[in-house]
C-alpha cells in the first residue's frame, strides 16, 4: 500500500508539472485513410496534452483504421524547429517519442524526428533499435514549423512487425506514454516536454469505432 501511495503521489506531481489534460484517450477509426499534409479529424477538447506553466508542451491525437496507426502532434514552443543529430541519438534534440504497452509487459517504442543528416528519421527501440528513413513501406512523416511552434503528422503500417504484434482493432486496450524533447539549438536536449516515457508513466489507450 506504502509503494502505491508513493506512486500515484509521483504520478501526480508529473501531471501538475506539466498540465496534462487526460488520463485516459480513445482513438477512433477513421472511415478512409488519412494523407500527410491535409486537415486531419482532430478534436481539440479531446487532445492529449501536457505543458509547462510558462506554455511551452504539445498536443496529441491518435486515430487508426484496418491499415495504419496515425498521430498527430502540435508543439507549443518558442525554440526554432531543428536536429542535428541522427539515429539513436535524435532524442536529444526536436524529436517525438511515443511507446505503448499491452496486458502481457509487451512494449515498444517509436522515436522520430525531422533530422538535418537524413530527413525523416523514424526509430524503433525495443529489443534491438531498428532505424529507418521515411518514407518507406511502413512509415511516412510530415513535420512543419508553425506560428505555436511545428506540427508533425505521422503514419505508422501495422504491417510493420513491431506494430503488428499489438494486434491493434476495435475494443483494443493498450497503455501508452509520450513526450517531446525540445532543443533550443538543434544539438542538444534543452528540455523535456511531458516526459512521461522517461518516468515511465502511461495512460489507457484504447482504439475504438
Amino acid at each position: 500500500m506504502k509503494r502505491l501511495s508513493v506512486v500515484l503521489i509521483g504520478l501526480l506531481c508529473l501531471l501538475f508539472v506539466f498540465g496534462a489534460t487526460a488520463l485516459a484517450y480513445d482513438a477512433p477509426k477513421v472511415a478512409k485513410p488519412l494523407v500527410l499534409g491535409e486537415e486531419w479529424p482532430v478534436v481539440e477538447e479531446n487532445a492529449y496534452s501536457a505543458f509547462t506553466n510558462d506554455g511551452a508542451g504539445w498536443k496529441l491525437w491518435v486515430f487508426w483504421d484496418d491499415e495504419n496507426v496515425y498521430i498527430q502532434y502540435d508543439v507549443y514552443t518558442e525554440f526554432p524547429l531543428g536536429n542535428k543529430k541522427t539515429e539513436r541519438y535524435i532524442f536529444e534534440a526536436d524529436s517525438l517519442e511515443w511507446e505503448i504497452k499491452n496486458a502481457a509487459g509487451t512494449r515498444q517504442k517509436w522515436m522520430i524526428a525531422l533530422t538535418e543528416a537524413k530527413g525523416y528519421e523514424v526509430v524503433i527501440r525495443y529489443p534491438d533499435r531498428l532505424y529507418f528513413v521515411a518514407p518507406n513501406e511502413y512509415h511516412d512523416v510530415l513535420i512543419v514549423e508553425t506560428d505555436f511552434g511545428y506540427r508533425g503528422q505521422v503514419i505508422l503500417s501495422q504491417n510493420q512487425a513491431n506494430l503488428a504484434e499489438f494486434k491493434i482493432g476495435p475494443g483494443v486496450e493498450l497503455q501508452m506514454a509520450v513526450q517531446v524533447n525540445d532543443s533550443a539549438d538543434g544539438e542538444t536536449r534543452t528540455r523535456i516536454l511531458g516526459g512521461f516515457v522517461d518516468a515511465g508513466t502511461y495512460s489507457p489507450l484504447k482504439f475504438v469505432e
